[in-house]
């Protein structure tokens, strides 16, 4: 599974490595903020990412601050990037959804840094404490599905909404904190409602399964979302399934094929079929059944048969054994002629 963007005619995808390492400190040319890298998050196509901590400076409040910086390989590759969370971070300020913590920020600030002798372009948000969504329901639960599943279509449906795309849709690119609040990272997929997606990710592209184009629109990102479900709880069927079937041959039923073998996405297969062959006519509509439907999937699983334990049924068969006996003793004991002469 690969992570692709699109790039202008002739120019070769940079695939350099940074080389920062934890300790080392990234010093701002223009603001002179200094961040101490404290370890890679993660690499994209079109960068880096590193979780730091700033010393000094107008971020910091109390304890050491952390953040995620992002160095890009190629300034007009980032510029691009930061001119959309710049208008994200504008937007949610002035009207913020009902999906917006409004401690949570988009962009905080952009610079050039010196890297042994080569300048590159970075810019800092904040870092989402947590873990990636297919790491917490591994270990939270597979119940959590309806809950996630509608937060994070509330975070696409805002970007949707100011006809923004995310783009690059996978498990690795959403944060869930312990208590299920969920945030997107790694906005280098993001692109303007109309344009060519920037960055994506093959597995979950719908040009890679013939479903579409890669123009951005909001079915881009509902498709991605149930390829990414279908993924995650299908215990390794996608990957058998792309293992197994060439390039050309490669269809959205395989997924819904694939879907209809998980139970825990029984309950949504009307709505994975809707986002795969996207019959939604917008992202609300897609939010409203979702939570339709784990409303009621929410109920039906409140109150499940629970099984009577093994030692209650056998505390059960004991007394009733007791009960038996002694009937037959008193039916034995009133009887005439019965006693000890």
């Amino acid at each position: 599974m690969t992570t692709s963007f699109r790039q202008a005619k002739g120019r070769k995808q940079d695939k350099r490595s940074i080389g920062l390492m934890p300790g080392d400190r990234v010093i701002g040319k223009w603001n002179s903020h200094i961040y101490r890298i404290v370890r890679l998050l993660g690499q994209g196509a079109n960068g880096v990412v590193y979780l730091v901590h700033q010393e000094g400076g107008p971020h910091k409040s109390g304890k050491q601050a952390g953040y995620a910086l992002k160095m890009g390989f190629e300034t007009m590759e980032l510029q691009s990037e930061i001119n959309a969370l710049q208008v994200l971070e504008s937007l949610k300020v002035r009207k913020a959804g009902p999906s917006f913590n409004q401690k949570e920020k988009y962009f905080i600030e952009s610079d050039d840094a010196d890297v042994n002798g080569t300048i590159y372009p970075f810019y800092i948000m904040q870092y989402v404490q947590g873990k990636t969504l297919s790491k917490f329901l591994m270990k939270q639960g597979r119940d959590w599905v309806g809950l996630i599943g509608e937060k994070l279509l509330l975070k696409l449906g805002y970007l949707h909404q100011h006809q923004f795309v995310f783009g690059d849709l996978k498990p690795d690119n959403v944060m869930v904190g312990p208590y299920g609040e969920v945030s997107l990272i790694d906005y280098g997929g993001l692109t303007k409602e109309g344009d060519s997606i920037r960055q994506f990710t093959e597995w979950y592209d719908r040009g890679y399964w013939h479903a579409g184009t890669r123009k951005a629109d909001f079915h881009y990102d509902l498709f991605a979302f149930a390829v990414m479900f279908i993924h995650m709880l299908s215990s390794g069927k996608l990957h058998q399934q792309v293992a197994s079937t060439l390039p050309q041959l490669r269809e959205r039923e395989h997924l819904l094929a694939i879907a209809s073998q998980c139970k825990v996405l029984e309950p949504y297969q009307p709505w994975l079929r809707r986002a795969i062959h996207q019959r939604f006519t917008s992202t609300e509509e897609a939010i409203h059944e979702w939570k339709r439907i784990s409303s009621i999937w929410s109920r039906s699983a409140a109150s499940p048969t629970r099984p009577t334990p093994n030692w209650l049924q056998w505390s059960f068969f004991a007394s009733a054994l007791l009960l038996f006996i002694s009937l037959i003793f008193m039916m034995l004991n009133s009887s005439p002629g019965f006693g000890i002469k």
